[in-house]
């Protein structure tokens, strides 16, 4: 600019206003940015044909227009503009939105200088303008790409989490919270050493893994346990890699942790599956070898004891063995039946009929006993496919539980349900027993274990068979000396 003050020493101000113009021109042929020149009035003398895109004019058709037209912020930021230019004599990097002939809004950066005369008079303008619309672009592009990746990161149903050098949490994210079930606010600043099981926190396991991805960078596929804000233990998984400053050094690291507890309880139920098939298989197998030679033990002590007179004390011993011997084989039925059960028979079934069925039977059987047996006019319930003789086998195996359960007597309860949004129809056994503790409700359908001294312990186990395989559930609710109440639920539309 000094320049050109210099060539407009001596000269009138059409001259300068002319050396502009064509300092313009010659400038618009090698200059990407627009170019435009405008008098000491604000009125453009020339610009170039980037600025003519820019302002949306034909060639030419600036000349003679206002440069206020222009701007986003109109007279009044031009008139800013203008003061700044003649206090500073320069403009640099100054950020604004030029408004189009058309309409078209264009975000520009201005840089300009103001031309001046011998002396000091201000004859115009010289400007150079930057269209930052692929720049802006490319922002709002990136802007985007970068709250997409955030929104994923942050609603993962995985554990993704940020720890400082002393791995103390810096970000948390939803997957986080659902997981651990403490806040991202909870977690802030806090020791990630809350979520370790005693024994790891004892066995320095966060030092360990923190030493690894010193060395190598990243722990990866990592397997442990943590304990939830409720105190849950659950079964993770997780990749933990170091995160380091411009000069590679460690400042932090993150971990992407997932919840498998789901997983490694299906694997365990698969392992105990097997196991149990083999020793089904072990135990069909055993028990069709006692059978046969119980059968024999059986007859000789009838045919020996019916030879005994009756007034001979022998006799009632045998009478003895043989009410054991009979013991025996209810056992050995049981075992057959719960290892090697007979092939299932899939029929329509009406659970109220059934129900209605296994309840005149019971009381019939329970006639001498102190019992209130309740079944309440059933509501409508839809008919489903199942094997209805396993079903009439659970029912009746938790009647004649609640029988044993109140030898003085009692009230039990049978109550039919259907839940249309489920899908469900349950059916439940309640009585005002003596109720069940909870250690032993832990390992009530675990196949022999019993709390009577005449059960063998696989009642319970084959109705949790039976049901399971027509992909119900079985639930027990019970307080000692509140009773006890089974639930079975039975999906209407299981794949048999």
């Amino acid at each position: 600019m000094e320049r050109i003050s210099t060539a407009c020493l001596g000269e009138g101000v059409d001259r300068c206003l002319r050396l502009m113009g064509e300092l313009g021109c010659e400038l618009a042929k090698v200059s990407l940015d627009a170019i435009i020149t405008t008098d000491s009035r604000g009125r453009i003398i020339a610009c170039s044909a980037a600025a003519c895109d820019v302002l949306g004019l034909l060639p030419g058709e600036g000349s003679g227009r206002h440069a206020w037209e222009f701007y986003a912020g109109g007279v009044e930021e031009a008139r800013r503009v203008m003061q700044r230019l003649e206090e500073e004599g320069r403009i640099r990097n100054y950020f604004t939105t030029l408004v189009a002939a058309g309409g078209r809004r264009t975000p520009v950066v201005l840089s300009a200088s103001v031309v001046r005369d011998a002396g000091g008079q201000v004859l115009g303008t010289l400007g150079v303008v930057h269209d930052l619309s692929e720049i802006r672009r490319l922002e709002d592009e990136l802007s985007s790409k970068n709250r997409f990746m955030a929104n994923l990161l942050q609603d993962s149903a995985d554990a993704i989490m940020t720890l400082d050098p002393d791995d103390c949490v810096t970000s948390w994210n939803r997957g986080a919270e659902v997981i651990f079930g403490y806040s991202a606010a909870e977690m802030a600043g806090r020791s990630i050493s809350i979520l370790l099981p005693p024994e790891l926190r004892e066995a320095r396991e966060l030092q360990e893994l923190a030493e690894k991805v010193r060395l190598y960078g990243a722990v990866r596929s990592y397997q442990t346990e943590r304990i939830t804000k409720d105190g849950r233990r659950i079964q993770v998984i997780f990749t933990r890699t170091a995160i380091r400053d411009e000069k590679g050094r460690i400042v932090g690291a993150s971990a992407v942790l997932k919840d498998v507890t789901a997983y490694r309880n299906v694997e365990r139920q698969l392992a105990d599956a097997t196991h149990l098939a083999r020793l089904g298989e072990l135990s069909a197998g055993l028990a069709h070898e006692i059978k046969n030679p119980l059968a024999g033990i059986k007859g000789a002590i009838e045919v020996i004891r019916d030879s005994i007179p009756g007034s001979d004390m022998h006799r009632e011993i045998l009478g003895d063995v043989l009410h054991e011997v009979n013991r025996i084989d209810r056992i050995v039925k049981d075992l057959l039946n719960y290892a090697k059960p007979r092939p299932p028979a899939h029929s329509d079934v009406r659970l109220v009929e059934m129900a209605q069925r296994v309840v005149a039977m019971f009381r019939k059987s329970a006639a001498n006993d102190d019992l209130v047996i309740r079944l309440p006019r059933p509501p409508h319930l839809p008919s489903f496919t199942g094997d209805e003789t396993q079903l009439e086998q659970v029912m009746l195996n938790l009647l004649l539980n609640a029988r044993k359960a109140m030898p003085g007597g009692g009230h039990i309860d049978i109550r039919l349900s259907h839940d249309p949004v489920e899908g469900t129809v349950r059916f439940e056994v309640e009585d005002n027993g003596p109720g069940i503790s909870e250690e032993v409700r832990k390992r009530l359908f675990q196949p022999f274990f019993t709390t009577r001294t005449d059960g063998t312990g696989l009642g319970l186990a084959t109705c949790m068979k039976n049901v399971q395989y027509h992909g119900g559930t079985i639930e027990v609710r019970s307080e000692v000396g509140h009773g006890a109440r089974f639930i079975v639920t039975i999906p209407l539309f299981s794949r048999l």
